[in-house]
């Protein structure tokens, strides 16, 4: 039978051929698909661990209406309430308190201070536009309850606990002209505006002094940076600083001893699929969040936008492994069944001389083992170049918006334990930013560190899966041709009759 097998496919050329340039253009789209779907299933672990979500601190806007409904019905004053209405917000220590507690599902946390000062002799630059800081209602906001003081302000202070974090960093509208960024610890230290800067001849390493409106005391900060805005309605007279340094601006009773108010509180994940079990945590560990005013949201948008692509990409890859063998199936089986009819008087000689149908079958199958085998073989070197290829373009192009934020990071951790010269910005000792220059290159150090380099070659679970799927393919096309050997006679195959 074995012999047979090997004579039929020697001499039988251009059916060989045939046979071989499908199994090897079937086994190419398979391949393909199996290291499509891995690459995917690799994406989606990445996209998790560097799009791992927010889960922010807000306030229950739900709570709050149902509150002040209650209050109208009761005969409120509706304008009073609004006057005397105060937006919930977050300690400092309660925000640094759940970072500190739930290290296994944050990898970076921020948040802001809102306050003003007064220039101290120094010239504000004439405004373009509305204020560059915290917009709302009046009362509704960060800002000190002494209100009244805040009419003698000309300088915004707007402090954040990291650089990248803010608004104008995350959207590409504010850039280091001169200097460098500050950090949790650049205390005393502040960024200005280019205009600002230019206005009152101030450079980098100069000390300006600036007056808390409530205290009248004058605080003393070093300039490490100049930045530049693109947007035409940004504030010059807004200057950034960490959070430490900006509540020094705050009056007396809102900093609180150092237990300061803050807002916008956002913590970012290392995986988003541990977003709701870390929103259940803290809820329940700090209760008097709610009871506040404040509950804990969600905010995956920025992972969904990317899992729905690639998953779509993993949707397309099972549909091109079910068509393709649905196709290969039926294509082999009317070859085959062709081919059986063809050889009729072959088979019913074979029969004839006491080989069982049994053996006929297996002398065919084996025909096409061996030349699935070679085409499988052919397919295992084409098919990884093109599925490298393929798979190359489809996560480039899934990746581009992740890279891109992480080139973005200033310093902030990418993921949990991150390691190298940017790892010191966001607990510990800040690296050295001594000029531009190496400021510049610590970056892309930091950058190159948390550059994600996806295995998209085929691993030997691919190459197995596409000989065990060539296999089955084979014996299903086999099906139908199998049932027309069986009822036949070799009496009546060789009389004619058949």
């Amino acid at each position: 039978m074995l012999k047979r097998s090997w004579l039929s496919v020697k001499r039988k050329l251009g059916r060989t051929v045939i046979l071989t340039l499908i199994f090897f253009m079937m086994a190419n789209l398979v391949l393909a698909a199996f290291i499509i779907k891995s690459a995917v299933s690799a994406q989606m672990d990445y996209a998790k661990s560097t799009l791992g979500g927010t889960v922010s601190i807000q306030a229950d806007m739900d709570t709050i209406r149902e509150n002040q409904k209650a209050e109208m019905e009761k005969g409120g004053d509706p304008g009073e309430m609004f006057k005397e209405m105060d937006r919930p917000s977050v300690d400092v220590e309660t925000a640094n308190e759940i970072a500190a507690t739930y290290t296994d599902y944050v990898k970076d946390y921020s948040y802001e201070v809102s306050a003003s000062a007064n220039a101290n002799g120094l010239e504000t630059v004439e405004s373009k536009g509305p204020s560059g800081g915290t917009m709302g209602f009046p009362g509704f906001g960060n800002q000190s309850s002494s209100s009244d003081a805040t009419l003698d302000a000309d300088i915004t202070i707007s402090g954040i606990n990291a650089y990248a974090y803010i608004d104008g960093v995350e959207n590409e509208t504010i850039t280091i002209k001169d200097g460098t960024y500050f950090d949790e610890s650049s205390d005393n230290s502040v960024m200005v505006s280019y205009e600002f800067a230019e206005l009152n001849s101030l450079k980098v390493g100069d000390k300006i002094n600036l007056k808390n409106i409530y205290s009248e005391d004058k605080i003393s900060l070093t300039i490490i940076g100049i930045y530049d805005s693109s947007e035409g309605r940004a504030d010059a007279n807004t200057l950034y600083m960490n959070t430490e340094t900006a509540a020094k601006f705050l009056s007396e009773d809102d900093y609180n001893d150092g237990n300061y108010d803050v807002n916008n509180v956002n913590f970012y994940m290392t995986n988003s699929e541990n977003a709701d079990e870390f929103v259940n945590k803290i809820s329940e560990e700090f209760s008097e969040l709610s009871e506040n005013n404040l509950k804990v949201a969600v905010d995956t948008s920025e992972y969904d936008s990317i899992a729905s692509s690639v998953e779509s990409v993993g949707g397309f890859a099972n549909t091109i492994l079910i068509i393709v063998i649905i196709a290969t199936i039926i294509i082999i089986t009317l070859i085959v069944t062709i081919n059986v009819k063809d050889r009729r008087y072959e088979i019913g000689v074979l029969m004839s001389l006491g080989a069982s149908k049994k053996n006929i079958i297996g002398q065919i199958v084996t025909e096409l083992l061996v030349v699935g085998t070679l085409g499988f073989a052919l397919a295992s070197v084409t098919g990884t170049i093109f599925a490298g290829t393929l798979g190359d373009m489809i996560l480039e192009n899934q990746t581009t918006a992740a890279s891109e934020k992480s080139e973005r990071n200033f310093g902030r951790p990418e993921s949990s334990g991150m390691s190298g010269p940017m790892s010191g910005n966001s607990r510990g000792d800040a690296p050295d930013f001594s000029s531009m220059s190496n400021m510049k290159e610590v970056m892309q150090t930091g950058r190159n560190e948390n550059t994600v380099e996806l295995d998209i070659n085929a691993q030997p679970v691919d190459y197995l899966l596409l000989f065990v799927t060539g296999y089955l393919v084979i014996i299903l096309a086999l099906i139908v041709p199998s049932a027309g050997i069986m009822r036949y006679q070799p009496k009546e195959i060789l009389a004619g009759k058949e």
